[in-house]
This record gives C-alpha cells, sequence and structure tokens, in this order.
C-alpha cells in the first residue's frame, strides 16, 4: 500500500506535465572557449537552463540575449575587460532548440594598488573600509563605481555638498591600478530652515517631523529621512527639500522645504479573495470578501484621519450547497495619527462591531488601542490592547448582555517580516510572525492564559517559473486556570483546506476537541500546466498534544494529495484531494481560494 501510494503521486505529477504548453523549449547549452570559467559557474548566470527532471526552460531569442549580457557582465566583474560573447541556436526537433555560447575570454585583470589623492576628510585607510575593496583581487570595475558612490554619501553625511569623487585606472599588463581623485569642498552648516506652499496645514505639523537643526552641519541622511517622514505623514503629495548656498566663503546653507497639500479623503470599494476564521481560532478559510470604506484624512488639517469601513464575506468551499457557510458582517471605525503625545509612534483606535454565522450566530463588539511601529518596508511590530464583549445566540434573542455573555480583554504583541515576492502567487521571498498574547490576569476578563503562535514561510523559484514553498506552525497555550480546561476556539486545531488537507475539518481530525500545543509542515510544488492553470503536489504533517512531555511520544498525523489551481484576476482558485497517510481511499475533496499559505 505505502509504495502504491509514492507511484500513484509520481504518475499524477507526470501526466499533469504532459498537458503543458507546446512552446520552444531548451535541450542542451553548450559553452566553447571558457577555459578558466567552468560550464556549472557559467550555467548558474544566466536564466535559461537545460531540462530537469520536472523542469524545462520555455526559449525565446529574447530570453537568449538578455543570457548573453548577464554572462557578459558576469566576465567583466571577475576582472575579464575585453570579453567577447556570440551567441547561437538551432532547432533541433518541433519543440526543443540547442544553445551554443562562443566565448573569447581575454585576459583576467587583477586590482593591483589603489590611489588615493585629495583626501583629508578620510584617511586611505577609512576610505579602504568604506570601498570594501582590497587589492589582489580580480578588478571589478562595476563594483568601484557602485562604491565610489557610497563614498560620495559618506562626505555629504559631513557637510561636504561640493564633494567631487572621479576614478581614473592604469593597466600595466594584467595588473590595474586605480587612481581616485577626491575635492572635498568645505563644510557647510544650516543657517535656515522654510516651509512654503502652505495653504491650510499648519507649519509645525512640517517641523516636528525634520530630524536636523539649524547651525548643525549638513547631512544628507536626516535630509533624505525627514522628506520620507513629511511625506507619509498623510498631509502632501509631494515632498521637495532645496539647499541654498547664501555664503559659500562661511560655509552656510538655506534648507527650503516645499510641499503640496492634498486631502486624504476617499470613497473607497473593492472585492476580492480573502482568508477568515472566527475569533482566536488557529484554522482559516477563504471567502469572497466585499468591502466599502469612507476615508476622512486630514482632521482639522492635522496628520490624522477616521476611517468608516463595512465588510461582508462568505466562505467558500466544496460543500457550498449542502453546508451553511461562515457569513461575516463587519462595521469598524478606525482613528490614525503617526504620533503619540511627543513621540512619532503611530496609534490607532479602532471600534469594531463584527458577526459571524455558520451553525449559529456569533456578535462581538469592542475596542482595540495599538501601537505601530514599522522598520524599513517589510518589517513591523504592533501592541495591541482590546477589549471585547461576544455575544452567542442566548444573549441575540433577548437582545440583553447575560451570564452566558463572555467579556475578554486581552493584550497582544506582534512581530511580523514579509519579504514575499508577489504575495497573491508567490515566488520567492520568506514570511516570519511571531504573536504572544495575554488574557485575563491583570486585565480582567473571563479567560486566564497565555498563548504563543509562530509561522515562517519560505518560497524557492524553480525553472519553468515552478515554486517550492514550505511552512512550518509552531503553538503554544499556557492556561491560567488549572481548575478549567481551555476549550474551543482558544485551543489549537488540525484539520481542513489550510491545514491538514486529509481530513475535511478540525472537527473531523483525530483531536477534534484541540490542544495546548501544536506543530504543523506543510510542503508544497507548485508548477504550471497550460495558460492560467496550475498544479500542485504536497504533503502536510502535524500534531497536537497537551503538555511538552509528550513531544516525544506524540506521533506524526500526515496526509499527501494534489491539487488543480486557476489564476483569476482576484487570486488563485484550487482544487486539492488529500489522503490520510495509509488511508488512500479515504480521499478528502477541498475547493477553496488563494493558496494555502
Amino acid at each position: 500500500m505505502k509504495y502504491s501510494q509514492i507511484w500513484f503521486l509520481f504518475w499524477s505529477f507526470l501526466i499533469s506535465n504532459t498537458f503543458a504548453d507546446e512552446k520552444l523549449v531548451v535541450s542542451e547549452i553548450i559553452f566553447n572557449g571558457n577555459s578558466l570559467l567552468p560550464d556549472y559557474e557559467l550555467q548558474s548566470v544566466i536564466k535559461l537552463q537545460s531540462p530537469k527532471l520536472f523542469a524545462r526552460s520555455e526559449f525565446s531569442p529574447k530570453k537568449l540575449n538578455r543570457d548573453k549580457i548577464s554572462l557578459e557582465a558576469y566576465y567583466k566583474s571577475n576582472g575579464f575587460l575585453n570579453i567577447s560573447i556570440t551567441e547561437n541556436y538551432e532547432l533541433v526537433s518541433k519543440n526543443y532548440v540547442n544553445i551554443q555560447f562562443f566565448i573569447n575570454e581575454g585576459d583576467q585583470y587583477q586590482l593591483k594598488e589603489i590611489h588615493f589623492f585629495g583626501n583629508k576628510l578620510f584617511s586611505d585607510e577609512e576610505i579602504i573600509k568604506i570601498l570594501k575593496t582590497p587589492t589582489n583581487i580580480n578588478f571589478n570595475p562595476s563594483k568601484i563605481r557602485r562604491q565610489l558612490k557610497a563614498l560620495k554619501r559618506n562626505y555629504l553625511t559631513r557637510g561636504k555638498i561640493d564633494v567631487a569623487i572621479m576614478d581614473e585606472v592604469i593597466i600595466e599588463g594584467i595588473n590595474v591600478i586605480a587612481r581616485i581623485n577626491i575635492f572635498e569642498g568645505i563644510s557647510y552648516h544650516i543657517q535656515s530652515i522654510s516651509v512654503s506652499d502652505l495653504v491650510l496645514v499648519n507649519e509645525k505639523y512640517v517641523l516636528r517631523e525634520i530630524l536636523f537643526q539649524r547651525d548643525e552641519i549638513y547631512n544628507i541622511n536626516k535630509i533624505d529621512e525627514s522628506r520620507n517622514r513629511i511625506f507619509y505623514s498623510g498631509l502632501f503629495s509631494s515632498v521637495e527639500i532645496i539647499n541654498k548656498l547664501i555664503n559659500k566663503k562661511n560655509g552656510l546653507v538655506d534648507i527650503e522645504i516645499k510641499v503640496r497639500e492634498y486631502k486624504s479623503s476617499s470613497i473607497e470599494a473593492d472585492i476580492g479573495f480573502k482568508e477568515s476564521n472566527y475569533p482566536h481560532e488557529n484554522l482559516t478559510t477563504t471567502g469572497i470578501d466585499a468591502q466599502a470604506r469612507w476615508v476622512m484624512g486630514n482632521i482639522f488639517n492635522t496628520t490624522a484621519n477616521v476611517e468608516f469601513t463595512a465588510r461582508i464575506a462568505r466562505s467558500i468551499n466544496l460543500n457550498i450547497i449542502t453546508d451553511k457557510p461562515l457569513i461575516e458582517r463587519d462595521f469598524t471605525v478606525v482613528y490614525r495619527t503617526p504620533w503619540t503625545f511627543y513621540f512619532r509612534i503611530p496609534t490607532r483606535f479602532e471600534y469594531f462591531h463584527k458577526e459571524a454565522s455558520e451553525q449559529s450566530v456569533l456578535k462581538r463588539d469592542g475596542l482595540t488601542y495599538s501601537l505601530l511601529f514599522k522598520q524599513g518596508k517589510t518589517t513591523r511590530y504592533e501592541f495591541n490592547s482590546t477589549l471585547e464583549i461576544i455575544k452567542t445566540n442566548e444573549s441575540l434573542d433577548t437582545g440583553k448582555i447575560n451570564e452566558e455573555d463572555e467579556q475578554q480583554r486581552w493584550m497582544n504583541v506582534i512581530y511580523i517580516s514579509n519579504k514575499i515576492q508577489n504575495p497573491l502567487n508567490p515566488i520567492g521571498g520568506q514570511y516570519f510572525s511571531f504573536i504572544s498574547t495575554l488574557y485575563g490576569t491583570i486585565l480582567g476578563g473571563e479567560r486566564n492564559l497565555i498563548k504563543f503562535e509562530g509561522e515562517y514561510r519560505k518560497y524557492l523559484r524553480i525553472q519553468n517559473n515552478s515554486v517550492f514553498a514550505f511552512r512550518i506552525v509552531l503553538g503554544y497555550i499556557k492556561n491560567l486556570e488549572t481548575e478549567n480546561d481551555l476549550t474551543l476556539p482558544y485551543n489549537f486545531q488540525l484539520g481542513g483546506q489550510t491545514s491538514l488537507r486529509g481530513w475535511a475539518s478540525g472537527d473531523k481530525f483525530e483531536i477534534s476537541s484541540g490542544a495546548n500545543i501544536i506543530d504543523m509542515i506543510n510542503l508544497e510544488y507548485r508548477f504550471p500546466i497550460k495558460n492560467k492553470f496550475g498544479g500542485e503536489l504536497f504533503i502536510d504533517m502535524g500534531r497536537l498534544y497537551e503538555t511538552i512531555d509528550a513531544f516525544t511520544t506524540t506521533s506524526l498525523s500526515w496526509d499527501y494529495g494534489m491539487g488543480i489551481i486557476y489564476h483569476t484576476g482576484l487570486g488563485p482558485i484550487r482544487i486539492d484531494v488529500g489522503f490520510p497517510y495509509g488511508e488512500l481511499e479515504n480521499r478528502q475533496l477541498h475547493a477553496s481560494l488563494l493558496y494555502m499559505f
């Protein structure tokens, strides 16, 4: 039985690849004339690749020319300044082409010495550290020019607005001597700061964003960061910071900040695919999401704004006709400001009313206060404190809060690093999140526990636009009420279209009531089939257990299967079939939206 299941997956993949588009693909790539750089190294530089077990490279003359340029650039970065490459291809069958690169490498040049002239602010040793370019290595002209830009920026942080840097190259045989000529100029100090083109916004909302002051030395890093801070305050459509040299003899500069105001109010509506879940649960479902949003920006000509959002969502699954779907209706009011008192920490106040109905109706009303921290474009931290009242069917019948209503108070700290390339259809990058949540205790409320949740995802692009993706999920709950066991939705669950696909849902999993500890791994190989159709092979494995002591004694539950994917403008639609290990006859079919992760 075990081997028959492995063969089933292998032949399923082979059959699905048979229907791939009949386009020109690469059969063989041959390098001629490369004596110093081996074939495998050159192969790693180009995009076109020879066929592999589950991958083929689609050929086009444009891609071939691009690879030729990449090879030339790679050779020059390794000191081959006189490299010459020509390319050729020929059709060897109906769908296959052979490619040849004819290479004349020439001499490989070495960077023997670097000499600096005119530098006073930085010593030769300091400049070498900035350039990060040692001698007696292969000469890379493009790297030196990039590093000279970094050197110039270092001068601009020290007030050297007039700095000029030029490089010369002297070739002696196969040795290169680089000569760096530097004109530093004088150091400039800021004499005055002015703001122009303001109409409604008070000048103080601009000045509080800047990081430089009068009489301090000019620093390009502070100028650029101040420009970004002013722009992202949300008050202006454009921001320009101009240097006016008013006294070159004494090194004085005036800074003018030119802005263009705009009213950031808007009315928007959108529809798309989105994940949904009941409150506090770890399992999610996917569905169609529609929302309308009204943003009132620049409240009283300040940086604050208020947002009203109404949303309705409906879950999508295979049993869409027979089962009652999860329907969500939300209304939120959010107040945002980029400042908290005198600190530039973005703050958010949110009132929410959320309804979710499936087998029963659940209403949630609450308030959330959040502090938001961003580190670059990919990383953010959040601190959230929430007071929430959850009403079930019983309290909705009377319209009053009764003893069966549950009041929850919690606060959490969230860290997210999102470096996924193309989030709707991931082709590379990684994602990491960690959430620590405290329920009750000193906050009050009816539940007292600490919950830790972590998730890591990685996407690796393979030839022919295929992607290998994997995810690791870990979770731990410390129940602070020894006399009361936790129940759903606070426990972790496994099973369903976004978890272990060999089971229909968390209710159908071996431990339907959930547990305090979870670990799960998902592996997927995603590949194109034809036009907008794609396929995937997957393996899911995970465990639920109550105590850390059970880590070594709890066995894995796992499944495997395959899926068909159709790509739309809103996101992928997928149909998966999963098989619990050793139970090929107990297949489980899932229909859902978006990738599982």
